[in-house]
């Protein structure tokens, strides 16, 4: 829990950034954090009406409409946040992009999630910077590993079952 707490923490905090480096665990630990904190405002935003929250509406003079409005801006504050999470797990990974592809089309990719929650990254300095300090000691070799990341991220897998046999 501590972890999870301090891995959100630096998310929040590093919402503004998108250089450095990310380990697997921790965008992890973010993408679990921000949807939670998201689902809390939204509930928040639609449950103001209690009264509970209607006290503590009225301790900070906020109207209702206010309080609508603060979420929308939490909302896209954990978005803008996310979206740099996502850039510097990208970075840590090394993913490059061919020539033929376009940004928008491997961020609708189903795989492309994927391999930022499951791969993990490499320990060596690449241009983005030193490697996160929990990243694990890779089985194979960086080469491979980067091999392996780009066929799962740009190699279509359509073959049939009796191209398979």
């Amino acid at each position: 829990m501590k972890r999870f707490i301090k891995n959100n923490l630096y998310g929040l905090s590093r919402f503004h950034s998108s250089s450095g480096r990310d380990s697997r665990q921790t965008f992890c630990d973010i993408t679990k954090g921000f949807i939670f904190l998201a689902v809390v405002a939204f509930l928040l935003c639609f449950l103001r009406n209690t009264p509970f929250l209607k006290g503590i509406l009225d301790f900070f003079v906020l109207s209702g409409f206010a309080c609508v409005v603060l979420c929308i801006l939490f909302e896209l504050f954990l978005l803008v946040s996310f979206a740099c999470a996502a850039t510097r797990r990208w970075q840590d990974l090394d993913i490059r992009i061919p020539q033929e592809e376009d940004v928008r089309e491997l961020i609708c990719r189903r795989r492309f999630w994927e391999v930022l929650l499951q791969e993990e990254g490499s320990r060596e300095t690449n241009q983005y910077g030193p490697a996160p300090k929990d990243n694990p000691v890779s089985l194979v070799s960086e080469e491979d590993m980067r091999e392996v990341v780009r066929k799962k991220l740009f190699v279509e897998f359509t073959k049939d079952v009796e191209d398979l046999k």
